[in-house]
């Protein structure tokens, strides 16, 4: 059974040529189909100085369903030598009673045999298996990306409950200057008690604001920390206004988000799997082959008188009967309906992505004229009127209505300011999310 050996290499070596062809026609490898974005560095815990990007990179390396994802993109990948390689290979052994041949009696008889489909049907189910691991991977980048615009989101909402806390609070010191000047035109009988029971009135509404304003900074520190996966109590560093009025010009971001988004990535990979599998589709149509080599032992002595015992050696060579076509023609179907499913896909993430980067361009364009207005005109004028006012009141010139007026409206304008800047701060998150870019 020496010569088996070289036979079954040739089994195989015509195996390899007839199913792959030229190596350079083999599906994509799968360790160059993933890129991640960026290198990650491992972070044991937030600094007491951490930004909102050191928040983010924390949150993309402890999500669970960033986990998830990573591990499905691994399994997909592994599919794909599955889908290449070949059915196994097999051996047949023969023994019992065997015919009489004119060289001897058979004593036993072996086969080496390997299934071999029509060339090119398993180049194109690895080429449909690794753009599927591709659009896997654009689809953790996605996963990646909106997980990074929570935590942006959330952070903006931690930073207004923070900043709403911080300017009643100092709200509350201007009002008992307001106090001050009521009590002493009081004692001079300048002022009646009514002033006093309003100015109580106003204490207490800020105490309630003040309140409902520690409740939804604790509720969005503790959302924040879900996002990070750490304690809902765990301490967080304390918010910072990082102003920023550049938000890009509109065209090139909409050319962007239509060109590089991992949604529109992971589509136009799905696209390609499904045409790979229309191919192969088409490809099932052929016959796949068997191929054989067998040898028969002959005994040394037989009935014929020329016997001589000489072992005998053949191929055989079979073909698969593509009778069924229905099945064929359904997998033909099914992978068209991919195809064009994909493209919808395609259409429907672009159109999604256009409205999201105009909608949040114009909504950081917006907020950034508002806060420039504010911080140069409105707030300093409402400062003023509300000196302004405390004064006149204090030498009889203006009624305590008056006052508690500007001071309303000084406060307003104060927290419409915070509201601007987490505006500014989520259409900002908002464009870079739409745009595909993590950081």
């Amino acid at each position: 059974m020496t010569f088996l050996v070289p036979i079954t290499f040739f089994v195989f070596a015509t195996a390899l040529f007839l199913t792959t062809g030229a190596g350079n026609c083999m599906a994509q490898s799968p360790g160059s189909i993933v890129a991640w974005r960026g290198a990650e560095r491992s972070i044991s815990d937030l600094s007491g100085d951490a930004d909102l990007d050191e928040m983010v990179e924390f949150a993309l390396q402890r999500n669970p369903a960033i986990a998830q994802a990573k591990a499905r993109v691994k399994r997909m990948l592994a599919m794909v030598p599955q889908a290449r390689a070949l059915p196994d290979p097999k051996i047949r052994f023969s023994a019992g009673s065997m015919a009489e041949t004119a060289a001897g009696r058979v004593d036993w008889m072996t086969a080496v045999e390997q299934a071999l489909p029509y060339p090119g049907k398993l180049r194109k189910m690895a080429a449909a298996a690794s753009k599927e691991a591709e659009a896997a991977a654009m689809e953790l980048d996605s996963l990646r990306i909106a997980i990074a615009a929570q935590v942006r989101m959330a952070y903006w909402d931690y930073y207004l409950a923070t900043k709403a806390t911080e300017i009643t609070g100092a709200n509350r010191a201007a009002l008992g200057q307001v106090r001050d000047s009521v009590d002493a035109r009081v004692s001079t009988n300048q002022a009646t008690q009514n002033d006093q029971l309003r100015l109580a009135v106003e204490f207490g509404k800020i105490e309630k604001s003040l309140i409902e304003y520690r409740q939804a900074s604790a509720s969005a520190e503790a959302q924040l920390n879900a996002l990070l996966n750490r304690p809902s109590q765990a301490g967080l560093p304390a918010p910072k206004w990082m102003p920023n009025s550049e938000h890009g010009d509109l065209k090139a971001l909409l050319a962007q988000a239509e060109a590089t988004h991992p949604d529109v990535r992971a589509a136009t990979a799905k696209l390609d799997a499904f045409q790979s599998r229309l191919d192969k589709a088409n490809l099932d149509r052929f016959p796949d082959f068997n191929l054989a080599i067998q040898h028969a032992a002959i005994a040394d002595d037989g009935l014929a008188p020329m016997a001589n015992g000489r072992d005998q050696a053949f191929a055989t060579l079979g073909l698969s009967i593509p009778l069924w076509q229905e099945p064929r023609r359904a997998r033909v179907r099914e992978a068209s309906a991919g195809i064009d499913e994909a493209y919808a896909s395609r259409d429907a993430s672009r159109a999604t992505l256009r409205f999201r980067v105009e909608d949040a361009w114009l909504k950081a364009k917006s907020a950034a004229e508002l806060i420039d207005l504010f911080e140069k005109q409105v707030l300093p004028e409402s400062s003023q009127a509300f000196d302004s006012s405390l004064t006149a009141y204090a030498a009889g010139k203006l009624t305590f209505v008056d006052v508690l007026d500007t001071w309303r409206q000084h406060l307003g304008f104060q927290l419409q300011q915070a509201s601007h800047q987490t505006q500014l701060g989520k259409a900002a998150a908002a464009l870079q999310s739409a745009t595909g870019e993590l950081y």
